[in-house]
């Protein structure tokens, strides 16, 4: 399968009661497709997956899927048993998935053997084609160039988001795996030199927001257009991954949504959402882009 072009890591929208608000996350995919994003990412970093519910995750990437006409669904997977991430790739695939995004496994420390074995033995018994996704920041582990393409000779395993952001790692990644085998970069800072080093597309949560921008982006690189491409990330797409670097990511992408026009609620606990000076701030530093959309 192609996994290519702006994809973004999907906020999921919440009740006042802690849970999933449905009708808010199907108008929020609603508006990603019609900004003509290539790909949606449910249930990643950015959609909190850490705090939902086994039934909450079913539910968002089923609503995803429903709202999603064609555009390709990676259901975000992530666990740290083998058995967890089985059973959750099990109910992406009953929900419509086109592909599980599985991060490296969180909390104890591994190495290449362990995470060969981890990542194989999923992949043993799978419905859908895998995305590996790697975040040592988050998880303590990386995914080195050595492992991955390992494990890019298993058919079943697909693509790497890498969220390093270490541009010579992903270009590494690039060149010991399968012409076939998709690496998407996970800093959006580093999107636009990534493309130009080969990637296959980047994965961009400020695209919560404003996605016909970034969606842009990518296709004027695609099309040889480089200084449109050029212009469109430092106007439009810097000046957000610059407001959000300086605040709590996922609050902060939360709120981008809703300055945006699609009020997704607060962070799911144990996040807090952000303090009024910060969304003041983040008002401040993305209001000529959210403007300046149609």
């Amino acid at each position: 399968m192609d996994i290519e072009g702006a994809v973004v890591p999907l906020v999921t929208p919440s009740t006042g009661g802690n849970d999933v608000d449905v009708e808010t996350l199907h108008a929020l995919t609603v508006h990603l497709v019609d900004g003509g994003v290539h790909g949606l990412f449910p249930c990643g970093t950015t959609g909190e997956f850490s705090s939902l519910s086994r039934t909450m995750r079913k539910t968002v990437v089923e609503t995803v899927v429903d709202a999603a006409d064609g555009t390709p669904v990676y259901a975000g997977c992530g666990a740290t048993s083998v058995e967890a991430v089985r059973t959750l790739v099990s109910d992406a695939a009953d929900a419509g998935a086109d592909a599980t995004v599985v991060v490296t496994p969180f909390y104890l420390e591994s190495d290449d053997d362990g995470l060969l074995k981890f990542y194989r033995q999923i992949a043993e018994d799978t419905p859908l084609p895998i995305v590996l996704y790697d975040i040592p920041g988050l998880t303590g582990h990386r995914l080195s160039p050595k492992l991955v393409g390992r494990l890019a000779d298993d058919e079943r395993i697909v693509g790497i988001k890498d969220s390093s952001g270490d541009i010579a790692h992903v270009e590494r990644l690039g060149r010991v795996t399968p012409e076939n085998f998709a690496v998407l970069q996970g800093s959006t800072a580093d999107a636009h030199a990534s493309l130009d080093a080969g990637v296959d597309g980047f994965v961009a949560g400020g695209a919560n927001a404003v996605p016909s921008r970034y969606a842009a982006a990518y296709e004027a690189h695609q099309a040889g257009k480089l200084e449109r491409s050029r212009r469109l990330v430092y106007d439009d797409i810097f000046p957000i991954v610059g407001a959000l670097t300086s605040l709590p990511t996922v609050p902060a992408t939360k709120y981008l949504a809703t300055v945006a026009g699609v009020d997704v609620g607060d962070p799911f606990p144990p996040l807090s959402p952000l303090t009024g000076r910060e969304r003041s701030a983040l008002e401040e530093r993305v209001a000529s882009v959210v403007e300046s959309v149609d």
